[in-house]
Order: C-alpha cells, then structure tokens, then sequence
C-alpha cells in the first residue's frame, strides 16, 4: 500500500515538474516603446512633411533654441497644409531630478512645442500634450550626451 501511495506521489511530482517546464518555456513578447510611432497619411499638400518630429532642450530648460525654432517651422507648415492631420506633443526629460519634477518638465517642454505651433497658426485644438517624464528614454545610458537626446519634445502625428 506505502508503495502504491509513492507511485502517486511520483507521478504527481513528474506531472508538476513537467507543467512547470513547458510553463517556463513560452515566448516573451517584447514591447519597445524607444522611438514614438507615426500614423501614415496620404498626403495631396505637396509640401514635405518633415524630416525631424524631435526638438531637443537644454539641461532643466524648456524654451525653445533657434534649431528647435527652424525643426518646429518646419512641422508647422506641414500642418498648416494638411489641416486634417492632428498630432500629440510628448515631453520627455533625462532621468535627473526627481519623477514628479521630469514630469512637470517634460510637460512645460510639451506645452512650449504646443505654443510655438499655435503661433505659427496651428490650431491648439489640433495638439494634444502629454508628459512621460524620465520613462521613454531614447538613450538608456549615462553621460551628458546620452542625456541631451532624452531632453525632448517629439510630434507624433495621429
């Protein structure tokens, strides 16, 4: 009878082993959220849409240098062609200072992209803006011109 009952638990033991086996081997899906994705649009404007979506800040900064100025021209005149196109501005920040504060941040630089297209006649009711702060990093390392590509705002078209 004792020997009856250790077949079982033996069988029981191998079932269980082996669930867990096949259990460990699925696939793991990977999500990668590095680079901000864009909807296509067929588009009749005949102006170019643009080659940069980025503008880049300065260290704890959100005002807009003359490169970021010239790259943000640019978009605004796409847009002001394809007036059916809208677009979210996502504001991003390296990952000093605190979560709150690289949130606060992120959205003061989203909220300075949203501006400057307003004034160059974009409708604000065609802009959306969102912060993510320190969590979508376009360079995962550490140094100041890792950084610097973190320190942005990008235009995605929707």
């Amino acid at each position: 009878m004792n020997f009856n009952r250790s077949k079982k638990q033996i069988l029981l033991v191998a079932i269980a082993s082996a669930g867990l086996l096949f259990a460990g081997c699925q696939k793991k899906v990977e999500v990668t959220t590095d680079k901000p994705t864009e909807t296509t649009r067929a588009v009749d404007s005949g102006v170019a849409k643009p080659s940069s979506n980025a503008v880049y800040f300065a260290f704890d900064k959100s005002d807009l240098d003359a490169a970021a100025r010239a790259t943000l021209d640019a978009n605004a005149a796409w847009l002001n062609a394809n007036r059916s196109a809208n677009v979210t501005v996502e504001g991003n920040a390296d990952e000093r200072g605190s979560r709150e504060y690289n949130l606060a941040l992120g959205q003061r630089r989203a909220d300075a992209v949203r501006d400057f297209l307003s004034s160059r006649g974009v409708s604000a009711d065609r802009i959306d803006t969102v912060s993510f702060g320190e969590e979508r990093a376009a360079c995962k390392g550490t140094g100041e011109a890792c950084w610097a590509q973190n320190r942005r705002g990008d235009i995605v078209t929707r």
